[in-house]
């Protein structure tokens, strides 16, 4: 998966293109204490902002995602990740050099890549109260909180990732699969075929019956993601859940998922 750095140059092409939000602290916010919390080792997400007070419409579900772990940040708008240093000095948020991964996507969600982006390298000012954080610009107010720990069975899964001997991979065809599990069958669309297998849990393993499939022929990019499914549903497939993200590992294989409504 090809990644690409977010020069200063680029950044001010987003800038001219509408996509930057300035870096000034707004009057109302006050950086917060020194020796205060700060969002280092939690994940927020966000399903909405503001631009000038004004609602800013995200992309019909997508998920805006920050992640701080290990003096590092990853930012997801809903296809490209975002990645690199960062540190809360000042009462500012101060990303390093950071760099984008360089999936296809449509035209909404990769200006939102742009959007996002622009806004982290502006250097928002933030504000943490317990489990929620919001960053303003000169322009733009992100409030995010950390979210709930997802049920396996209820949400709608979308895969975001493929797994294969510890790499992450993805393809443009991964956002069209899903699994939807209830108490004891799951719903599986691959982006091609669809159908479902039964399951049972023991512990942190999931033990599913063979899966039930269509027949249908399935086109290049869509026969990798279904076949990667296939592979991550076996007789001891184990999970894990952080908050609204879902593994499934099966020997090397795995998918990385994500709740939706």
């Amino acid at each position: 998966m090809r990644t690409r750095l977010l020069t200063p140059t680029l950044v001010a092409l987003l800038a001219l293109a509408g996509c930057a939000q300035g870096g000034t602290t707004p009057a109302d916010q006050a950086p917060p204490p020194a020796d205060g919390p700060t969002p280092a080792g939690k994940t927020f997400t966000a399903n909405s902002a503001t631009d000038k007070g004004t609602p800013h419409a995200l992309v019909p579900g997508s998920t805006v995602s920050l992640s701080f772990e290990d003096n590092r940040l990853t930012a997801t708008a809903g296809c490209n990740s975002i990645g690199g240093t960062v540190s809360f000095s000042g009462g500012t948020l101060q990303p390093g050099e950071l760099s984008i991964t360089e999936m296809a996507c449509d035209a909404p969600l990769h200006d939102q890549d742009k959007w996002l982006a622009a806004f982290l390298q502006a250097k928002p000012t933030w504000r943490l109260d317990g489990d929620k954080l919001t960053l303003r610009s000169a322009e733009t107010e992100l409030a995010l909180a950390v979210p709930k720990k997802a049920d396996l069975a209820g949400p709608k899964w979308t895969v975001e990732s493929l797994l294969a001997a510890e790499t992450a991979t993805s393809t443009p065809n991964t956002s069209t699969a899903s699994l939807t599990f209830t108490a004891n069958t799951v719903a599986i669309e691959t982006g091609c075929n669809s159908g479902t297998a039964n399951y049972t849990v023991q512990g942190n393993t999931l033990k599913f019956d063979p899966p039930l499939l269509t027949k249908m022929a399935c086109a290049d990019g869509s026969s990798e993601v279904e076949n990667a499914i296939i592979a991550a549903l076996g007789p001891a497939t184990t999970y894990t859940i952080e908050a609204q993200s879902l593994t499934l590992t099966n020997g090397d294989k795995g998918l990385v998922l994500r709740a939706s409504s």
